[in-house]
């Protein structure tokens, strides 16, 4: 299989993979097109060993959290937060716009990144490359502090 056909074939996929993660058109399209130049150039790389989809993929998955890195997210309370209900049941955490705003900016980020956008701890520790026991220290202590009001 040329270039082509694999971009022909795959980019369309790759592009909405990466959407339902940047949530942003532009920044999809922009990470998709970072990944199939990375294809183009490590193409003769690849070993069969797997899927060639299965190597596109995971090279998206770097970009993705390529991209977090390098826009360093900083998530405020923005307005999808500040409307949750008050009984509003998030992941099994009562989550409510007066307790996050309790919590320090870093516990707010992870709290949001896993409970209201799923992401699981791991993801969030590549996207703020951190060590992972750090931040499920710092979301269980945010969890906790949550409780206590």
């Amino acid at each position: 299989m040329d270039f082509d056909e694999i971009y022909d074939e795959y980019f369309d996929r790759v592009y909405y993979k990466i959407l339902s993660s940047v949530k942003n058109p532009e920044d999809a399209e922009d990470i998709a097109q970072e990944v199939f130049i990375s294809v183009y150039k490590n193409l003769h790389k690849f070993r069969a060993d797997s899927k060639i989809y299965t190597w596109i993929y995971r090279i998206a998955i770097n970009k993705t959290y390529d991209f977090f890195r390098k826009k360093k997210i900083d998530l405020e309370l923005n307005e999808e937060i500040l409307n949750i209900a008050d009984n509003e049941d998030i992941g099994g955490s009562m989550i409510v716009e007066e307790n996050l705003k309790k919590l320090s900016k870093e516990e707010r980020e992870i709290v949001v990144l896993k409970d209201v956008y799923g992401y699981k701890l791991r993801e969030i520790s590549k996207m703020k490359d951190r060590n992972i026991s750090t931040i499920k220290s710092i979301y269980y202590k945010a969890l906790k502090n949550l409780e206590e009001d």
